[in-house]
């Protein structure tokens, strides 16, 4: 299963669990991109694994993608 994160920097707490939510499952996932949204304001990264750990992603930084979608 695929997935996109997007974590806000504006929203306290935001990007420290999307960090670490990927570090939990790092062992688990079959890729994890390079950070690539633009850092200043917004974190991203695109995923993806088996769906029992990607299911697991806290909806509020999931994000729909061309990657998610494909």
């Amino acid at each position: 299963m695929k997935a996109t994160i997007c974590a806000l920097i504006d929203n306290p707490g935001e990007v420290e669990l999307a960090e670490s939510w990927i570090e939990k499952n790092r062992e688990k996932l079959t890729f994890i991109s390079d950070m690539n949204a633009c850092g200043c304001c917004v974190m991203g990264w695109n995923i993806e694994g088996p769906d029992e750990i990607v299911s697991t992603l806290p909806n509020h930084i999931s994000a729909g993608s061309e990657w998610s979608s494909s």
